[in-house]
């Protein structure tokens, strides 16, 4: 059965990444025969993986050995798929084969078609073996996979200058990640004798507090890990490279915001055991990821282009998303990492048809207001909002306060639908039912969410044991995203003072980031 089984899951992620030993000008000569075999396959593992998920649910965690040098070896071909792993890599091959659908018509008629597919097939497939690894050393040599595979998408229009700059700042980026990914690896291994999945954890699970303080390992490896995560999610000031990724095709944009950039998120989600054993670098990355997306919505509120908006939002999410990781909150960081995805990849592949949805919001004006009348309304909809939450939550069972981060995420999620809810009712009493209406589904389906995913991965991303509490930095935390929301709402747009005119400019040019790493790159290369 076990045989069955890791040849249902790794045939598709081998074929996928057999594809790059196709000769480049074959495939583009028979584009056709090679898109209609790389799609199928891409089908075919999305297949699969959606039976793993099915069957890791009824009958727990598989661990598979492939290949093995030895009972001693560092490095194994192996496989370790629990909910975890198993709910990331159907997200990794649904929309993977999703994209390939949409690419289809996206590149037709192009002369680099087969050469195009190919590379993305690579790229699907040494991102499906990233999250079925079952060790940190293979883990480590699909990053590097991934990374090879999505540097020759985003130059696959040659030509053009940007594409290459964007794609060199990113790889160098990347390589540091792996450097530190290594460098954990090395510190791991020395101390428990094993890289595999589960070695690791079930050792790391009995360790008690003498334990891990008598360790020289363990703390730097979960700095390490922290960094390898930073810099493989773009946090700040390491993001500067996604919004200058827009040369590559759009299909390629889904696949790299829908799904590469989330690989900082999963990693730490997968090696939580280890990472929560270092509370300072938990809040190291809460900190920075409350900051990067915070600086990261300020610029999105800036931009004029439909795919650099969409770029700086991925920004803002996984910042966000490295917020919940550092709270703890891993399975609020697993579904914001799910439902990101989803969106970003509909986004990127609908942003043809972008131009009209905002036409059509533009001439919906709402009713002009008096400031007390627009004050009541904003005050009705956050009590509303508050209100929805707190007795949804109720009755769903969720306990805010004991949940990690639970009152300063649920305050974030408040603040988004207080927003939405105010618009609606500016627009006019008849708004007021579907708003209240379309608040509750919402508030019910994102706590139903979150319980069914708690439910099936808590278990296997429990913080162990030793994860900080400061309310001080959650309350900085706080102020920051309640700024962020009253410079959205009231006067940021308008510039109606010196101050927001000059942060207005600035944040437009991304506070000037990205020319900093230009300039370094140039001098280091000259």
């Amino acid at each position: 059965m076990q045989t069955v089984i890791a040849a249902t899951i790794s045939i598709p992620i081998w074929a996928m990444l057999s594809a790059v030993l196709l000769n480049k000008s074959w495939a583009n000569r028979h584009a056709t025969n090679v898109i209609w075999t790389l799609n199928s396959i891409a089908a075919i593992n999305a297949v699969a993986a959606l039976l793993c998920l099915v069957f890791t649910i009824n009958n727990g965690p598989l661990y598979l050995v492939l290949f093995d040098l030895g009972q001693d070896s560092l490095f194994k071909v192996s496989l370790y798929l629990d909910t975890v792993s198993a709910l990331m890599l159907s997200l990794v091959a649904g929309l993977g084969w999703v994209i390939c659908k949409f690419s289809i018509r996206y590149l037709d008629a192009e002369k680099n078609q087969g050469e195009y597919f190919r590379w993305t097939a690579f790229t699907i497939g040494a991102v499906s073996l990233v999250v079925a690894a079952g060790n940190l050393a293979m883990m480590l040599v699909a990053l590097l996979l991934t990374s090879l595979g999505l540097h020759q998408l985003l130059v696959h229009y040659s030509e053009r200058p940007a594409a290459h700059r964007a794609a060199s700042i990113k790889f160098i980026f990347s390589r540091v990640g792996d450097l530190c990914l290594l460098l954990a690896c090395i510190l791991l291994y020395g101390e428990f004798g094993s890289l595999e999945l589960p070695i690791l954890f079930s050792k790391v699970g009995t360790l008690d507090e003498t334990g891990i303080a008598n360790s020289d390992a363990i703390q730097p490896a979960g700095w390490l890990l922290a960094l390898c995560a930073v810099f493989k999610s773009a946090q700040f000031p390491f993001h500067s490279w996604l919004p200058e990724t827009m040369e590559a095709p759009t299909p390629v944009s889904a696949l790299m915001h829908a799904g590469i950039v989330n690989a900082g998120g999963y990693l730490l989600i997968r090696m939580a055991p280890i990472v929560s054993l270092t509370p300072m670098a938990m809040w190291a990355i809460a900190g920075l990821g409350a900051f990067t997306a915070f600086i990261a919505a300020l610029v999105m509120l800036t931009q004029t282009s439909v795919k650099r908006t969409l770029a700086w939002s991925t920004i803002s999410q996984m910042g966000f998303m490295m917020l919940q990781c550092g709270l703890g909150a891993f399975s609020a960081a697993m579904l914001h990492i799910i439902a990101h995805s989803l969106y970003k990849a509909h986004a990127f592949l609908a942003s043809g048809s972008v131009m009209s949805e905002k036409l059509a919001m533009a001439t919906a004006n709402p009713r002009p207001r008096s400031n007390l009348a627009s004050f009541g309304l904003f005050a009705a909809s956050a009590a509303i909002s508050l209100c929805l939450l707190t007795v949804i939550a109720w009755l769903l069972g969720v306990s805010l306060q004991e949940k990690p981060g639970g009152f300063l995420l649920g305050l974030i999620v408040c603040l988004g639908l207080t927003r939405w809810m105010w618009h609606m009712l500016e627009n006019g009493g008849r708004f007021v039912i579907p708003g209240l209406a379309m608040t509750t589904l919402f508030i019910a389906a994102y706590l139903g969410s979150f319980t069914a995913i708690d439910a099936l991965v808590a278990e296997n991303v429990r913080s162990l044991p030793m994860v900080l509490s400061s309310q001080s930095l959650m309350f900085i935390i706080a102020i920051a995203y309640m700024a962020l929301f009253v410079l959205d709402l009231t006067a940021y747009r308008r510039q109606q003072s010196k101050w927001l005119r000059a942060l207005y400019v600035h944040s437009s040019n991304g506070f000037y980031v990205d020319i900093l790493w230009r300039q370094l790159a140039k001098s280091v290369s000259t």
